[in-house]
C-alpha cells in the first residue's frame, strides 16, 4: 500500500482516474483544511474542473505531495461513513480486502434509536467492506418493509404493534473487472448479520398519535360533542398554519456538561443529558458544539467564541448541566475546578456576566437552559456577590427574545435518580424538544410532566422566564436567504471543528511492525474522541502485486499491542480491547479534554510497542504529531 499514486501501473492509474472523474467524485475527497495533503482551495478545484482528463492531473498532484494507495484508501474508508457505497468501486479497483460484516464495536446495541419530531429513527450499525445493503423486517413480515441504513417510523401507538429488526448483507458483485479476483475459490466474498427484534413501545407515550389516529380520535370526539349538544358537524379541526415569519437565519447551540468535579461531589448524568440534547438539536439543523468537563476559564472562553455565531435572525441555544447555586435571584454556574467552598463570585460564572457578553446581540431566539441546583448560599456570603454585581450595571439593557428555562425553582436542588440515564429535567425535556410548539409551551409541558412524577413532584419544579415576542419553536424552519455569507461562514467553522484527523501510521525499527492510530467520534462531543490503535506487519519491499492481494496479519503482529500515551493535561480512560477478524486485537481509549491542547500544531503523543507477555514493558516507542483534532482547530479559525 506504499505505492505512490503517481507511480501506479498505467492500467490501474487510468481506471482509477476514470472512476474518480464520474460525476466529479474526486471533489468529495478534497479536504478543505489547510494541513492534510488532500487539501485544495475552491479556486484550485475550479481550475482542475476546466481541464481535460482532470483526474489524471489530480492524482499526480496528490502523488507529488507524497500520497500513497494506503493514504487514499484510508481517506475513502473515512468518507464511506458519509457517502456509503459511492467509493466502493474505487476501493475494489485498488483491491481493498473484503471485510466481513460486524456491528460497530463501541456501541451497546447493533441498532440505535433516536427521535426526530413526530418520528422514531432506527439506524443499523453494521460495518464492513463492501458497504452493507440493509433491509428491515417486522416480526410478522416475510418480505422487507424498507431498504436502507435507517428506517423511520411514526411516533405513534400504532407503531408499537410490531417489532423490528435489520438484516445486513455485503457481497462482491458478479461480472465486473475485479469480480474474479475477489470471488476465487476458497476466498470469502459475502457475509450476513442480523439484529434481534426491537420493541419501540417505550419510545411512544399514550398521548402520541399519528395524523391518521388523531383525525380518528378528533372525529370521534367531535361526534360525541355533536350528539351531546345536538350540533351537526361535517369537518375535523386542523392544525393552524405556522406564522411565515417564524424562521431561523441560522441555528447554533453551545452545550456544556460538567461531571468530574475536583472538589465537589461527582455527578452521574450530565454527559448523557448533553448528548441527548445535542443529538436532538442536530436533527433540527443546529450547529452544536458539545463540551464536557470545563474549568471556569474554559467556560468563559468558549462562551466568548459562541458569541461570534450569534446574529440577527439566529436561533441560539445555550445549555449548561452541572453544579450551580443562586444568589439574589441570579444563577451561578461552576466549573470542574471550583473549590470545595465555591460560594465566592470569582469561582463561578454569573448570568450577569453572560448577559454582558451578549449585550450587543439580538438573535430571534436566545434560549438559556440551566440544569443546575438553585440552592441559596449562606447569608454571610451575599455581600461579596452584591459588590460583584455592581460592575455589570452599565451593561443592563432590555434583551428581547430571551427565554430562561430553569430545571428547578429558586432555593431548590436539581436531581438525578439512581439507575436513570438522564437527570430529571432532561428526562422530560427530550420528549418535547423537537415538537413544533413554542419554546414556552415546550417548557410548560416539561413542568407538567415533572409535576405528574410522584417521585420528584414535591422536590423539583422547573421555572420559566421569558421576553419572547413571538411563539418561536426550536423546530422552526432554517431559511438563510439574505444571510448566506454568515451562514456559510458558520458552517465552515463548525465543519472544521468536527472533522477527524487522518489516521497516523508509525513504523518501528526493532520489530518489522507498524502501528496505525485513528479516531472516531465519541457521541456528539467536540472535546473528546475514541482513539484506536492496531499493529500490523511492515513489508519494506512492497510492489504493485500488493494491489492484487493483501496478506493476513502475522502471528508476530497479533502478539503485539500499540499503547498510545497522551499529554498529561488530557484525561484518558483505561485501554480496552476489541477483536477484528482482519486486524486482530486493537486497543481503544476515550480521550477527553481536547480543549487543553495548547500547541499550535495540535495533538502530539507517543506510541509504545509492547508484547502480550508483558504489557507493562515497552519494547520501542515513537513520537507522532497527530495534528489538529476537533476543538483544537478553534484557534486556527480566528
Amino acid at each position: 500500500m506504499n505505492t505512490n499514486l503517481a507511480d501506479l501501473p498505467v492500467r490501474i492509474f487510468r481506471v482509477l482516474s476514470q472512476e474518480l472523474e464520474k460525476d466529479n467524485l474526486w471533489t468529495k475527497i478534497v479536504d478543505y483544511d489547510q494541513d492534510p495533503i488532500f487539501s485544495m482551495k475552491q479556486p484550485e478545484i475550479d481550475s482542475f474542473l476546466k481541464r481535460e482528463n482532470c483526474c489524471d492531473q489530480v492524482l499526480r498532484r496528490w502523488g507529488n505531495r507524497g500520497q500513497t494507495v494506503g493514504d487514499l484508501l484510508a481517506r475513502l474508508q473515512y468518507l464511506s461513513r458519509t457517502y456509503e457505497d459511492e467509493f466502493d468501486t474505487i476501493q475494489f479497483q485498488l483491491r481493498r480486502k473484503f471485510k466481513p460484516l460486524r456491528w460497530v464495536p463501541y456501541l451497546d446495541e447493533p441498532v440505535t434509536i433516536s427521535f426526530d419530531g413526530d418520528f422514531i429513527k432506527l439506524e443499523c450499525k453494521a460495518q464492513g467492506f463492501p458497504t452493507p445493503q440493509i433491509k428491515w423486517f417486522t416480526n410478522d413480515s416475510k418480505d422487507a418493509i424498507h431498504t436502507g441504513r435507517s428506517y423511520t417510523l411514526l411516533r405513534c401507538k400504532c407503531s408499537t404493534e410490531h417489532q423490528y429488526k435489520c438484516i445486513a448483507i455485503n457481497q462482491v458483485p458478479e461480472g465486473l473487472s475485479y469480480s474474479e479476483h475477489y470471488r476465487r475459490h476458497g476466498k470469502q466474498w459475502h457475509s450476513k448479520i442480523e439484529s434481534e427484534f426491537i420493541d419501540v413501545t417505550s419510545c411512544v407515550r399514550d398521548d402520541e398519535l399519528c395524523e391518521s389516529c388523531k383525525n380518528l380520535e378528533i372525529g370521534r370526539l367531535s361526534q360525541i360533542l355533536a350528539e351531546e349538544e345536538k350540533i351537526e358537524t361535517n369537518s375535523v379541526p386542523i392544525r393552524p398554519n405556522l406564522d411565515v415569519n417564524l424562521r431561523a437565519a441560522d441555528k447554533v447551540a453551545l452545550v456544556m456538561s460538567n461531571c468530574s468535579y475536583k472538589h465537589l461531589p461527582e455527578l452521574m448524568t450530565p454527559h448523557c443529558d448533553a448528548q441527548t440534547l445535542a443529538d436532538a438539536l442536530q436533527k433540527m439543523n443546529y450547529k452544536t458544539v458539545t463540551l464536557a468537563d470545563l474549568t471556569l476559564d474554559e467556560m468563559r472562553y468558549f462562551i466568548r467564541e459562541y458569541k461570534k455565531l450569534i446574529g440577527d435572525g439566529v436561533y441560539a441555544v445555550f445549555y449548561f448541566v452541572g453544579h450551580g447555586f443562586e444568589v439574589n435571584g441570579q444563577c451561578y454556574l461552576l466549573g470542574v475546578d471550583a473549590p470545595a467552598d465555591a460560594h465566592q463570585p470569582q469561582h463561578a460564572l454569573s448570568m450577569d456576566w453572560l448577559l454582558s457578553i451578549f449585550r450587543d446581540k439580538q438573535p430571534s431566539l436566545n434560549l438559556l437552559l440551566l440544569d443546575v441546583c438553585r440552592k441559596f448560599i449562606p447569608y454571610e456570603a451575599i455581600g461579596a456577590f452584591v459588590e460583584y454585581s455592581e460592575q455589570f450595571k452599565k451593561f443592563h439593557r432590555a434583551h428581547r427574545n430571551m427565554v430562561y428555562g430553569y430545571s428547578t425553582s429558586g432555593g431548590v436542588g436539581a436531581y438525578e435518580v439512581k439507575g436513570e440515564v438522564n437527570g430529571i429535567f432532561m428526562k422530560y425535556l427530550k420528549n418535547h424538544v423537537q415538537l413544533e410548539i413554542s419554546v414556552i409551551d415546550m417548557l410548560n409541558k416539561v413542568l407538567l410532566d415533572i409535576g405528574d412524577d410522584q417521585k420528584v413532584c414535591d422536590l423539583q419544579v422547573p421555572e420559566i422566564r421569558s421576553t419572547l415576542t413571538h411563539p418561536r419553536s426550536l423546530a422552526d424552519p432554517l431559511i438563510f436567504d439574505g444571510h448566506t455569507a454568515s451562514f456559510d461562514n458558520h458552517t465552515l467553522h463548525w465543519r472544521l471543528m468536527h472533522e477527524l484527523p487522518n489516521p497516523a501510521t508509525i513504523r518501528f525499527d526493532i520489530q518489522p511492525l507498524v502501528a496505525t492510530v485513528w479516531f472516531q467520534f465519541c457521541g456528539n462531543f467536540t472535546n473528546k474522541v475514541y482513539v484506536l490503535a492496531s499493529v500490523a506487519d511492515y513489508r519494506p519491499n512492497q510492489d504493485d502485486t500488493e494491489l492484487e492481494e493483501t496478506e493476513e496479519v502475522s502471528e508476530n503482529a497479533l502478539n503485539h499491542r500499540a499503547f498510545v500515551v497522551f499529554p498529561k493535561e488530557l484525561h484518558c480512560s483505561e485501554a480496552k480491547e476489541y477483536s477484528d477478524d482482519e486486524e486482530g486485537v486493537s486497543l481503544y481509549w476515550i480521550l477527553s479534554g481536547l480543549q487543553k491542547i495548547k500547541k499550535e500544531n495540535g495533538l502530539s503523543c507517543e506510541v509504545h510497542l509492547r508484547h502480550v507477555d508483558d504489557l507493562k514493558k515497552t519494547i520501542e516507542k515513537k513520537s507522532v504529531d497527530i495534528g489538529h483534532i476537533l476543538i483544537t482547530r478553534i484557534k486556527c479559525l480566528q
